[in-house]
């Protein structure tokens, strides 16, 4: 069985901020290969890392995003005393890593706009990078200009297949080859992780996720089912 690849959910944010450099950098130190992170654009079109669209959530100020200068929010103090970290910077700061690139739906066509440019200028990082779009027609755009980006399956499509493959009508669940889902290690006390349903979806050609697994037996649980990536807050295990 081979060990899946673990991918920092916004760093690691037990003492810093999440989605800040300190918080990537602990998740580096801890061995992570890949890094998530959440893509909101400023006023100015600039990509800030940050997971919610209003301040008063991440800082204490309030105030949206996308009504905010990058020179404003670079101004501005996190919770655990960080202060917002920008892509450009992401970017220069963690080239040794794979990345993953939540689109929030708040900016999206913006932040989508400014990643093409980006993309435009340097193809060779398209390479590094697998994204994550909720919205399947902004997905679709995307895709007709950058036929091969790699793109995790968006929440529907994971709760469809992983619901018809639970109760054995896995050719219900629309799995499609080289696509990658999202699954919960367990929903209201059952576990959704297990070698059958793993591999119901490896016999399809497509990989799977063990999602934010919480504790030591969820953890368990997606090594023992053979994921092929666990997205944590936590710091990697054998």
């Amino acid at each position: 069985m081979s060990t899946p690849i673990w991918i920092s959910h916004r760093g690691l944010s037990q003492k810093y901020d999440e989605n800040s450099q300190t918080a990537f950098n602990s998740a580096c130190d801890a061995g992570f290969p890949w890094l998530e992170t959440d893509l909101h654009c400023t006023k100015d079109d600039h990509i800030v890392l940050c997971h919610d669209s209003k301040l008063d959530m991440v800082a204490s100020c309030s105030g949206r995003i996308a009504e905010m200068t990058r020179a404003e929010l670079k101004k501005i103090q996190l919770k655990k005393g960080g202060y917002f970290l920008f892509l450009d910077e992401f970017i220069a700061e963690f080239k040794k890593q794979q990345w993953v690139f939540d689109i929030k739906p708040d900016t999206a066509a913006q932040t989508i706009k400014v990643i093409s440019n980006l993309l435009i200028d340097d193809k060779s990082l398209l390479n590094k990078i697998t994204f994550l779009f909720w919205n399947k027609k902004l997905q679709e755009n995307f895709l007709k200009t950058f036929s091969n980006a790699i793109c995790f399956s968006n929440k529907a499509q994971c709760y469809q297949s992983v619901i018809a493959t639970l109760f054995g009508l896995s050719m219900l669940g629309n799995i499609k080859k080289n696509k990658i889902y999202a699954i919960i290690p367990r929903m209201f006390g059952l576990a959704l992780i297990n070698k059958r349903i793993v591999q119901s979806f490896h016999k399809r050609g497509a990989q799977v996720i063990g999602y934010l697994p919480s504790t030591k037996d969820e953890v368990q649980l997606c090594l023992d089912a053979g994921v092929d990536y666990i997205l944590s807050d936590h710091r990697p295990v054998s």
